[in-house]
Order: C-alpha cells, then sequence, then structure tokens
C-alpha cells in the first residue's frame, strides 16, 4: 500500500511539474532584478493579479502597482498607451495566475498592439523574500 501511494504522489507531482512548465513555456517573464532595475520608468505599468484572498491578507504591494478593475489586467489594459512595458505578478511561485491573466490578454487584444507584456518570475513571494521595495496598498 505504501508503495502504490508513493507512486502515485510521484505520477502527481510530475504531472503538476509538466503541467506548469507547458503552461508557461510560452509566457515572456522578467526576472525580479530586471523588474527592480526598471522602477520609477514612466513607461512601466505593473498589475496586481493577486488573487482576492492573497491580495486582502496583505497590506502591501510591490511600489508602483496598481490593481486592475476587477483583478483582471485586461479591461485596464486599453487605457495605457501601446508602448508601455507591462508586468503582471501573483502569489503563485509557479506565476499560474500571472499567466492566466497574460495569456487572457493576449487572447483579447491581439489585434492591438501591446507587445511588451511580461510575468514576474517567482511573483509576489520572491520580490518579498529580495526585500525589494514595497508600499502599502
Amino acid at each position: 500500500m505504501k508503495n502504490k501511494l508513493s507512486v502515485l504522489m510521484f505520477i502527481f507531482l510530475t504531472t503538476k511539474l509538466l503541467t506548469t512548465f507547458a503552461f508557461s513555456a510560452d509566457v515572456p517573464m522578467m526576472t525580479k532584478g530586471q523588474l527592480k532595475s526598471m522602477l520609477g520608468n514612466p513607461d512601466l505599468v505593473i498589475f496586481d493579479v493577486r488573487l482576492g484572498s492573497d491580495y486582502f491578507s496583505s497590506d502591501l504591494k510591490i511600489k508602483g502597482s496598481v490593481r486592475p478593475i476587477g483583478a483582471c489586467a485586461g479591461e485596464g489594459l486599453p487605457s495605457y498607451p501601446k508602448g508601455k512595458t507591462f508586468i503582471l505578478y501573483c502569489s503563485s511561485p509557479n506565476e499560474e495566475t500571472s499567466i492566466s491573466s497574460l495569456k487572457h490578454i493576449l487572447e483579447a487584444h491581439r489585434m492591438d498592439g501591446y507587445t511588451n507584456l511580461y510575468v514576474l518570475k517567482g511573483g509576489w513571494e520572491e520580490w518579498l523574500k529580495a526585500g525589494y521595495p514595497t508600499e502599502k496598498k
């Protein structure tokens, strides 16, 4: 019985890892160091797409980030010029929420000319661990 459980756990974890890798393979990523070096740039827009429970359980956000209308970055995108650089971040260390949001934006705005769209690699947790700039919401 113990061996069957171990095999099932191995299959589950392997499947989850492969799914996450495949899901993020075609999504542009930006490292926390790259984003930190861009803070204060007027052509930068940082979207906080953390899920409601994650967002509301913290009183902090990445410095300069905005919360999109209804937590859907795609709805707020058209209010910004196309030449801006957009970064999405969430709480998941595997960036699932950010990746899902970015894919939604790409589908909804494919023909609109928005091309500088990225997901923050490591998300909110990695940003906090690094001690990078945050601010009160």
